[in-house]
C-alpha cells in the first residue's frame, strides 16, 4: 500500500518545522513534483536526453536548454514561495523487483531548505559571528551548481563533499544513513547538502562544483569559507521523498545505476524573481511563525501570505520514452547497469544539516 495522507502530511509539517533555539536561520520552500524525465539542463545543457532520469521540482520552464533566466520567465512553479521560479532535481528512485525488473518509485514531493550558515573569509577568522549578526548573501544571479558525484558508489567518511549525502528513514526506525537505509522505511527521504562558499566570479565552472566550496573552518552548521572562496552564500539543503512504504527489502537503485546511495546528488538552477527579498529573508522572516510573520520579505502574495506547493505540468512536453510510468521497465532507461553493493548494515555517519 501506498504511503498515507497522514503520515506524508506529518513528513511535510516537520520539513516546515524549525529550532526556537536561535533567530530563524532556516526557512524551508516545499515544493510539489513537476515532472519525472530524462534531461538536465546543467550536465547535458542542450541535450534531448540525459544520462539518466531525474525527479524534479519548482519553475515549470525546465526544458534540455533551460537557462537562469528561463527558469526566472517561468510560468508558475511547483514550489510555495511565489518568488522562487529556481529548478531543483535529483535522480530518480527504482525498485528491483523479484523478477529483475525495475519499478519506478513513487516521488511524493520536497522540502529545501535555505539556511544561513557559512562566513565571509576574514584573514585569521577561526569561527563565524552569531546568526543573530551574521547574514550570508543571496545567491547570485545567474548561479548553478551541482552537489555529490553521481559516479560514487563507496564512502570516505574523511571527505565533506561524500558526507553532504546520507539518506532519512521515515518509517518504525528513524535513522539517517551516508548508504541507502538498511531498515524497512515508509519513506525514504534523499538528502544533500550543497556548499555555501562562492569565489565571488563565476556562476558556473566545468565540473558545476569548482565555483562553490564547502567552508575551510566548521561544517554544515556554519563555518568560515576559504580564501579561494571568500563569499558565504545562503546554504541548499534538499529532501526529496520516495514512498517505499510498500517494499519490504532493501533492493533499491538509483536512475544512475546507483544501488548504494553515495552516488545520490543534486541540481540546482537560481530562479528567484527578487533576490533583494531573499537576502532579506534571514532578517525578516524570524519568530515562531517563520515564513508567516507579518514582516517576512517572501510575503508578497495578495494576500501577505507566500503562497502553497501546487500541481503544475513542464512547459515543454518531456522525452517521449517510458521511464516505468506504464509499469516496470526490463532494464533502468538508458541502460544504466546497476552497480554497487545492496547496503546490508547500518553506517554510522549521521549529520544534521538543519536544526528541528
Amino acid at each position: 500500500m501506498s504511503v498515507s495522507k497522514a503520515l506524508l502530511a506529518a513528513v511535510l509539517l516537520s520539513a516546515s518545522s524549525v529550532s526556537a533555539q536561535d533567530v530563524y536561520d532556516t526557512f524551508t520552500v516545499n515544493c510539489n513534483r513537476l515532472t519525472t524525465q530524462r534531461r538536465d539542463p546543467i550536465v547535458s545543457f542542450g541535450s534531448p536526453t540525459s544520462d539518466h532520469v531525474h525527479a524534479v521540482v519548482g519553475g515549470t520552464n525546465f526544458k534540455a536548454d533551460t537557462t537562469n533566466e528561463d527558469a526566472i520567465n517561468s510560468k508558475a512553479t511547483t514550489c510555495d514561495k511565489i518568488l522562487d521560479n529556481s529548478i531543483y532535481w535529483v535522480p530518480q528512485l527504482y525498485h528491483i523487483n523479484d523478477d529483475g525488473r525495475y519499478e519506478l518509485v513513487t516521488h511524493i514531493g520536497s522540502a529545501i531548505y535555505y539556511q544561513n550558515r557559512a562566513c565571509d573569509y576574514e584573514e585569521g577568522r577561526t569561527s563565524c559571528p552569531s546568526i543573530k549578526t551574521n547574514f550570508a548573501a543571496a545567491l547570485p544571479a545567474g548561479l548553478r551548481m551541482l552537489s555529490g558525484d553521481k559516479d560514487l558508489r563507496t564512502f570516505n567518511q574523511s571527505d565533506i563533499t561524500q558526507r553532504a549525502i546520507n539518506h532519512h528513514c521515515v518509517g518504525p526506525v528513524d535513522e539517517e544513513t551516508n548508504s541507502l537505509p538498511v531498515a524497512h522505511c515508509n519513506i525514504i527521504r534523499a538528502q544533500v547538502t550543497f556548499p555555501p562558499c562562492w569565489d565571488g566570479i563565476n556562476l558556473d565552472s566545468d565540473d558545476h562544483k569548482s565555483h562553490m566550496a564547502f567552508p575551510a573552518i566548521g561544517e554544515f552548521h556554519g563555518g568560515v569559507c576559504p580564501k579561494s572562496h571568500p563569499i558565504a552564500v545562503i546554504q541548499l539543503f534538499f529532501e526529496f521523498n520516495f514512498d517505499t512504504a510498500k517494499y519490504t527489502d532493501r533492493n533499491f537503485v538509483f536512475a544512475q545505476g546507483d544501488k548504494t546511495g553515495y552516488g545520490f546528488h543534486g541540481d540546482f538552477i537560481n530562479g528567484w524573481v527578487d533576490l533583494e527579498k531573499l537576502g532579506d529573508a534571514h532578517r525578516t522572516c524570524t519568530g515562531a511563525q517563520g515564513v508567516n510573520a507579518v514582516a517576512c520579505s517572501l510575503n508578497v502574495g495578495a494576500d501577505g501570505s507566500p503562497g502553497h506547493a501546487s500541481n503544475q505540468s513542464p512547459e515543454v512536453e518531456p522525452p517521449n520514452e517510458e521511464i516505468g510510468f506504464n509499469g516496470p521497465l526490463d532494464a533502468l532507461p538508458n541502460n544504466k547497469i546497476p552497480t554497487g553493493d545492496t547496503p546490508q548494515a547500518k553506517l554510522s555517519s549521521r549529520v544534521f544539516p538543519r536544526d528541528y
